[in-house]
Protein backbone atom coordinates (compact mmCIF):
# COMPACT_ATOMS: atom_id res chain seq x y z
CA UNK A 1 0.00 0.00 0.00
CA UNK A 2 2.77 2.38 0.93
CA UNK A 3 4.64 1.54 -2.24
CA UNK A 4 1.56 2.34 -4.36
CA UNK A 5 1.19 5.72 -2.63
CA UNK A 6 4.88 6.50 -3.17
CA UNK A 7 4.68 5.55 -6.84
CA UNK A 8 1.57 7.65 -7.30
CA UNK A 9 3.33 10.59 -5.66
CA UNK A 10 6.35 10.29 -7.96
CA UNK A 11 4.15 10.06 -11.01
CA UNK A 12 2.10 13.01 -9.88
CA UNK A 13 5.25 15.03 -9.36
CA UNK A 14 6.57 14.13 -12.82
CA UNK A 15 3.31 15.08 -14.45
CA UNK A 16 3.27 18.34 -12.58
CA UNK A 17 6.84 19.14 -13.64
CA UNK A 18 5.98 18.41 -17.25
CA UNK A 19 2.98 20.65 -17.10
CA UNK A 20 5.10 23.41 -15.62
CA UNK A 21 7.64 23.06 -18.39
CA UNK A 22 4.99 23.24 -21.11
CA UNK A 23 3.34 26.18 -19.49
CA UNK A 24 6.65 27.97 -19.23
CA UNK A 25 7.39 27.51 -22.88
CA UNK A 26 3.95 28.79 -23.87
CA UNK A 27 4.35 31.77 -21.57
CA UNK A 28 7.63 32.72 -23.19
CA UNK A 29 6.06 32.51 -26.65
CA UNK A 30 2.93 34.48 -25.85
CA UNK A 31 4.61 36.88 -23.37
CA UNK A 32 1.42 36.72 -21.26
CA UNK A 33 2.17 36.84 -17.56
CA UNK A 34 -1.32 35.69 -16.53
CA UNK A 35 -0.91 32.28 -18.22
CA UNK A 36 2.39 31.71 -16.52
CA UNK A 37 0.85 32.48 -13.15
CA UNK A 38 -2.12 30.09 -13.77
CA UNK A 39 0.14 27.33 -15.07
CA UNK A 40 2.46 27.62 -12.07
CA UNK A 41 -0.41 27.01 -9.63
CA UNK A 42 -0.41 23.15 -10.07
CA UNK A 43 3.37 23.23 -9.53
CA UNK A 44 2.93 25.10 -6.30
CA UNK A 45 0.24 22.65 -5.17
CA UNK A 46 2.35 19.65 -6.16
CA UNK A 47 5.48 20.92 -4.42
CA UNK A 48 3.65 21.84 -1.21
CA UNK A 49 4.19 18.35 0.38
CA UNK A 50 7.89 18.57 -0.43
CA UNK A 51 8.16 22.00 1.15
CA UNK A 52 6.36 20.73 4.23
CA UNK A 53 8.71 17.76 4.38
CA UNK A 54 11.74 20.04 4.19
CA UNK A 55 10.43 22.50 6.78
CA UNK A 56 11.44 20.45 9.87
CA UNK A 57 14.98 19.94 8.58
CA UNK A 58 15.36 23.66 7.80
CA UNK A 59 14.09 24.52 11.24
CA UNK A 60 16.50 22.07 12.85
CA UNK A 61 19.39 23.48 10.87
CA UNK A 62 18.37 26.96 11.93
CA UNK A 63 18.28 25.92 15.58
CA UNK A 64 21.64 24.14 15.25
CA UNK A 65 23.45 27.31 14.19
CA UNK A 66 24.74 29.27 17.19
CA UNK A 67 23.54 32.81 17.58
CA UNK A 68 26.18 35.32 16.51
CA UNK A 69 27.81 36.97 19.47
CA UNK A 70 27.93 40.73 19.57
CA UNK A 71 31.49 41.93 19.37
CA UNK A 72 32.58 44.15 22.24
CA UNK A 73 34.16 47.34 20.91
CA UNK A 74 37.67 47.87 22.23
CA UNK A 75 38.28 51.43 23.37
CA UNK A 76 41.38 52.97 21.81
CA UNK A 77 44.04 53.88 24.40
CA UNK A 78 44.54 57.62 24.73
CA UNK A 79 48.11 58.70 23.78
CA UNK A 80 50.24 59.52 26.81
CA UNK A 81 51.88 62.98 26.78
CA UNK A 82 55.63 62.89 26.36
CA UNK A 83 57.63 64.15 29.36
CA UNK A 84 59.22 67.54 28.89
CA UNK A 85 62.95 67.30 28.13
CA UNK A 86 65.25 68.27 30.96
CA UNK A 87 67.03 71.60 30.45
CA UNK A 88 70.70 71.38 29.63
CA UNK A 89 72.86 73.72 31.75
CA UNK A 90 76.39 74.86 31.07
CA UNK A 91 79.15 73.65 33.36
CA UNK A 92 81.00 76.99 33.33
CA UNK A 93 80.00 80.65 33.28
CA UNK A 94 81.90 83.09 31.09
CA UNK A 95 83.43 86.08 32.88
CA UNK A 96 82.49 89.33 31.15
CA UNK A 97 84.30 91.78 33.45
CA UNK A 98 85.93 92.24 36.88
CA UNK A 99 85.67 95.53 38.83
CA UNK A 100 87.63 96.02 42.09
CA UNK A 101 85.70 97.35 45.11
CA UNK A 102 87.74 100.09 46.83
CA UNK A 103 87.25 101.46 50.35
CA UNK A 104 88.72 104.80 51.49
CA UNK A 105 89.98 105.44 55.01
CA UNK A 106 92.78 106.86 57.17
CA UNK A 107 95.54 105.28 59.20
CA UNK A 108 98.33 106.63 61.42
CA UNK A 109 101.73 106.81 59.79
CA UNK A 110 105.08 107.76 61.29
CA UNK A 111 106.89 110.41 59.26
CA UNK A 112 110.56 111.00 60.05
CA UNK A 113 113.15 113.50 58.84
CA UNK A 114 116.76 114.46 59.57
CA UNK A 115 117.80 117.87 60.91
CA UNK A 116 121.16 119.41 61.76
CA UNK A 117 121.91 120.25 65.41
CA UNK A 118 124.83 121.91 67.25
CA UNK A 119 125.79 120.77 70.74
CA UNK A 120 128.66 121.12 73.17
CA UNK A 121 131.54 118.75 72.81
CA UNK A 122 131.97 116.23 75.58
CA UNK A 123 133.89 117.74 78.54
CA UNK A 124 136.75 115.70 79.82
CA UNK A 125 137.78 117.99 82.73
CA UNK A 126 134.47 118.96 84.28
CA UNK A 127 136.09 120.60 87.38
CA UNK A 128 138.49 122.58 85.20
CA UNK A 129 141.47 121.60 87.35
CA UNK A 130 143.96 122.15 84.59
CA UNK A 131 142.87 125.76 84.11
CA UNK A 132 143.00 126.49 87.84
CA UNK A 133 146.47 125.02 88.28
CA UNK A 134 147.86 126.71 85.24
CA UNK A 135 146.31 130.04 86.26
CA UNK A 136 147.65 129.72 89.81
CA UNK A 137 151.19 129.10 88.58
CA UNK A 138 151.09 132.04 86.25
CA UNK A 139 149.54 134.30 88.92
CA UNK A 140 152.08 133.24 91.53
CA UNK A 141 154.94 134.03 89.22
CA UNK A 142 153.53 137.41 88.49
CA UNK A 143 152.93 138.15 92.22
CA UNK A 144 156.41 137.07 93.05
CA UNK A 145 157.68 139.86 90.85
CA UNK A 146 156.00 142.48 93.01
CA UNK A 147 157.65 143.93 96.16
CA UNK A 148 160.03 142.25 98.35
CA UNK A 149 160.31 140.48 101.71
CA UNK A 150 157.04 139.46 103.28
CA UNK A 151 155.19 141.61 100.79
CA UNK A 152 156.60 139.56 98.03
CA UNK A 153 155.32 136.37 99.62
CA UNK A 154 151.89 137.87 100.05
CA UNK A 155 151.91 139.05 96.46
CA UNK A 156 152.90 135.56 95.30
CA UNK A 157 150.05 133.94 97.24
CA UNK A 158 147.54 136.47 96.01
CA UNK A 159 148.82 136.13 92.48
CA UNK A 160 148.52 132.36 92.67
CA UNK A 161 144.93 132.53 93.93
CA UNK A 162 143.95 135.11 91.36
CA UNK A 163 145.69 133.17 88.62
CA UNK A 164 143.97 129.93 89.64
CA UNK A 165 140.52 131.52 89.52
CA UNK A 166 141.23 133.22 86.23
CA UNK A 167 142.52 129.99 84.74
CA UNK A 168 139.34 128.17 85.85
CA UNK A 169 137.15 130.79 84.18
CA UNK A 170 139.21 130.72 80.99
CA UNK A 171 138.93 126.93 80.74
CA UNK A 172 135.18 127.09 81.34
CA UNK A 173 134.78 129.55 78.47
CA UNK A 174 136.85 127.38 76.23
CA UNK A 175 134.73 124.34 77.09
CA UNK A 176 131.50 126.20 76.30
CA UNK A 177 132.82 127.31 72.95
CA UNK A 178 133.91 123.80 72.08
CA UNK A 179 130.83 122.71 70.02
CA UNK A 180 130.28 120.03 67.43
CA UNK A 181 127.70 119.83 64.61
CA UNK A 182 125.63 116.68 63.97
CA UNK A 183 122.28 115.38 62.72
CA UNK A 184 119.38 113.78 64.46
CA UNK A 185 116.23 112.00 63.35
CA UNK A 186 112.92 113.61 64.25
CA UNK A 187 109.72 111.56 63.81
CA UNK A 188 106.09 112.63 63.96
CA UNK A 189 102.84 110.62 63.67
CA UNK A 190 100.43 111.81 60.97
CA UNK A 191 97.04 110.59 59.70
CA UNK A 192 97.28 109.66 56.05
CA UNK A 193 94.50 108.78 53.59
CA UNK A 194 94.40 105.20 52.37
CA UNK A 195 92.45 103.24 49.77
CA UNK A 196 92.31 99.46 49.86
CA UNK A 197 90.55 96.79 47.77
CA UNK A 198 87.97 94.86 49.80
CA UNK A 199 86.49 92.68 47.01
CA UNK A 200 85.59 92.31 43.34
CA UNK A 201 82.34 92.61 41.37
CA UNK A 202 82.41 89.87 38.74
CA UNK A 203 80.00 90.14 35.79
CA UNK A 204 79.30 86.78 34.10
CA UNK A 205 77.15 85.06 31.47
CA UNK A 206 75.46 81.67 32.16
CA UNK A 207 72.83 79.86 30.05
CA UNK A 208 72.17 82.98 28.01
CA UNK A 209 71.64 85.18 31.09
CA UNK A 210 73.98 87.74 32.65
CA UNK A 211 74.54 88.43 36.34
CA UNK A 212 76.95 89.94 38.87
CA UNK A 213 78.48 88.29 41.91
CA UNK A 214 80.80 89.70 44.59
CA UNK A 215 83.99 87.76 45.31
CA UNK A 216 86.62 88.31 48.00
CA UNK A 217 89.45 87.41 45.65
CA UNK A 218 90.05 88.21 42.01
CA UNK A 219 89.04 85.21 39.85
CA UNK A 220 91.77 83.38 38.01
CA UNK A 221 91.01 82.55 34.40
CA UNK A 222 88.08 83.49 32.16
CA UNK A 223 85.34 81.17 33.52
CA UNK A 224 83.59 80.24 36.78
CA UNK A 225 82.40 76.70 37.64
CA UNK A 226 78.61 76.18 37.56
CA UNK A 227 76.04 73.39 38.09
CA UNK A 228 72.29 73.27 37.41
CA UNK A 229 72.30 76.93 36.38
CA UNK A 230 74.06 78.16 39.55
CA UNK A 231 77.64 79.25 40.27
CA UNK A 232 79.82 77.02 42.42
CA UNK A 233 81.64 79.66 44.47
Amino acid sequence: MKQSVLIASVLGGGIALGAVGVAGIQAMKSSKPETAIVASAPLAQASAPAIQALAPSAASSTLAQPAPQASTPVAAAAPQPKPAPKPVHATHAKILGVTPIREAGTEPKQVCHQEQVVHQAPVQDENRIAGSVLGGVVGGLLGNQVGGGNGKKAATVIGALAGGYAGNRVQEGMQQRDQVTGTRTICNTEETKTEKIVGYNVRYSLDGKTGTVRMDEKPKGKTLPAKDGKLLI
